[in-house]
């Protein structure tokens, strides 16, 4: 019941401010930095584990996306809060973060990172055979590797790649490292390529969905 009328409060706060978060770009810096904390702070009188990202379209027309961050003990929360959603003109909301199509890689603070020009190897975990433990390969690893916001960048495009809910299930760690020799000749397989690699997997393993 207690989370219940939590989710009830948080959407009622969220439905009186819809409009300024549809128009944020037209705030002050101040008044804009002001709801974006604010809408943390509700979030968390929901679950302190819980986080967002919110995308204004040009015709600004909102999406926001409650997620766990990874942290699958907090799923339920994510989509629980959002099947409480009322509906609210102009605004789409989703649980956890979705896989993106085409996806042409992320921009984070000093990285650009596309996973068209990334190669990976997947290594079974032997306590955990269900989930995969990769090694993702660079061309020129030397210009990257010194950055400290490569883990946090590599953790975004690996989950905007495969969606919230598959990246948890499926992968266990990843390490990064250069890419030996040719790739046509290594037989590394495009770090793009990742999705379908995990789907045949669960096909010859007959792994069901996440629930």
């Amino acid at each position: 019941m207690l989370r219940s009328t939590d989710a009830a409060k948080f959407w009622r706060w969220f439905e009186e401010k819809s409009d300024d978060f549809r128009f944020f770009r037209e705030m002050e810096p101040e008044e804009c930095e002001e709801i974006f904390e604010e809408l943390t702070t509700r979030l968390h009188l929901y679950c302190t584990s819980l986080f967002f990202e919110m995308r204004i379209n040009i015709e600004n027309e909102g999406e926001l996306i409650i997620t766990a961050e990874g942290n699958e003990a907090f799923f339920d929360d994510a989509e629980y809060l959002v099947s409480r959603a009322p509906v609210i003109d102009h605004w789409t909301f989703t649980a956890l973060i979705p896989a993106e199509e085409d996806n042409e890689g992320i921009e984070y603070e000093d990285l650009d990172l596309s996973p068209s020009e990334m190669w990976f190897t997947a290594i079974e975990d032997e306590n955990q055979p269900e989930k995969l433990n990769l090694v993702i390969h660079f061309r020129d690893y030397e210009l990257v590797k010194s950055s400290e916001h490569l883990d946090t960048a590599i953790f975004l495009l690996l989950q905007s790649l495969l969606g919230e809910k598959m990246f948890a299930r499926y992968i266990n760690l990843y390490t990064m490292t250069d890419l030996p020799g040719d790739t046509a000749e290594g037989g590394y397989p495009e770090l793009n390529s990742l999705p379908e690699y995990i789907a045949a997997m669960k096909g010859e393993r007959n792994i069901g969905d996440y629930r």
